[in-house]
């Protein structure tokens, strides 16, 4: 397959407003297209250029690749939205890449992060998706945050002779540190189990999102019919604390959930896959995702 591309700036509306975006196009006929989520507050080339970057790794091998501006970010109109409210626009994403090349016969939505969030609420409403690449995504909470600062902080902390050796030349540094634990501890005891959501067929509201944003991600992702690939990062406090939600509630388990989806370790990366290396993993997993399918 040749090593060739071009790009295009295109736009198409939510609610009367223009969003604006960036179309990769391969020189082969694409089979499959994936739409690029933005999460926020950032726009469409993303951090490290990541957006840009795997976008173009995309069209190089032959699959067509979308990035856009939610509404009220980037070049974009309107009012910016939270990620929990940005159904519409990711729904006119896949409306357009869909016009835009009728003979495709498969549609994949990527997003890190809020824009991962996203993605897991509303994928399972539209048909035309056959599959969702998710990286670290956000699930955060007090109980939540507080369980992975203390397993993926203070525990490492806890067997570090240098951090015992300044702390017992300053006695006022474990006093301090004891409190500050003994506060997380406290968060999780006392925090309050939000109600559950208990129709899993019932559409996700936005109230759900806002008061349980785990629970709601993950009946999203229950109630989707296609695939699931999950990427996590080893140095992120963000997917710690997906893991952590991940494995409490057992959603991985189900036999339905665990044949459909897939997850990636990349152990040595941060929350926005920064180096080149750790990119170039991410644009490789995603492309052999599409591809394998």
């Amino acid at each position: 397959m040749k090593d060739t591309f071009s790009e295009q700036a295109v736009s198409f509306t939510v609610s009367g407003h223009s969003l604006f975006g960036i179309l990769s196009i391969p020189e082969v006929k694409p089979r499959a297209a994936v739409v690029i989520v933005v999460g926020g507050p950032q726009y469409r080339v993303g951090s490290h250029r990541q957006f840009t970057l795997l976008a173009r790794h995309l069209a190089k091998q032959g699959i067509l690749a979308l990035r856009f501006d939610y509404t009220g970010m980037g070049y974009s109109q309107g009012i910016a939205k939270n990620f929990y409210e940005v159904d519409d626009d990711i729904k006119a994403a896949v409306d357009f890449i869909s016009s835009h090349d009728c003979e495709l016969s498969e549609i994949y939505v990527w997003g890190l992060c809020d824009a991962a969030s996203a993605i897991a609420f509303t994928a399972y409403t539209d048909d035309r998706i056959n599959g969702v690449i998710l990286l670290n995504p956000w699930v955060r909470n007090e109980v939540s945050h507080s369980k992975a600062i203390l397993k993926n902080y203070y525990r490492d902390r806890l067997f570090s002779v240098e951090v015992w050796k300044q702390l017992l030349c300053s006695p006022g540094k474990i006093v301090n540190a004891f409190i500050s634990i003994g506060n997380i501890i406290i968060k999780i005891i006392k925090a309050r189990t939000k109600t559950p959501i208990e129709d899993k067929h019932q559409e996700i509201s936005l109230a759900d999102r806002e008061e349980n944003i785990a629970e709601a991600m993950f009946k999203g992702l229950t109630n989707f019919n296609g695939n699931i690939c999950l990427i996590l990062s080893g140095k992120d406090l963000v997917a710690d604390e997906f893991k952590q939600v991940l494995n409490e509630n057992n959603w991985l388990q189900e036999e339905k959930n665990m044949a459909k989806t897939v997850v990636h370790h990349v152990e040595v990366a941060d929350h926005t896959f920064s180096s080149r290396q750790w990119r170039a993993m991410v644009e490789q997993i995603t492309s052999d995702f599409v591809c394998s399918r």
